[in-house]
């Protein structure tokens, strides 16, 4: 599959590389959750991903970028 469009909310919309895109799988093989936990999150927007097909798929830089958050508002409290 060639190149397909990301971009959660409509910023930064740019050409990807599949192989730059994350699978629901990779995700929770990444962040230790279970495939529900991230479909939910995906759903209501609480990660950065983008519906592609029947599928959720996040950038990996986009998944990086919303850990590094998270990091920081546990820092922060």
């Amino acid at each position: 599959m060639g190149p397909v469009l990301a971009g959660p909310r409509g910023e930064d919309w740019f050409f990807v590389d599949e192989g730059e895109l994350l699978s629901v799988e990779e995700m929770t093989r990444i962040l230790k959750v279970s495939k529900p936990t991230i479909q939910r999150w995906c759903r209501d927007r609480k990660i950065p991903a983008a519906k592609i097909g029947k599928a959720y798929r996040i950038r990996k830089e986009d998944l990086d970028r919303w850990y590094e958050e998270k990091l920081l508002e546990g820092v922060e409290r």
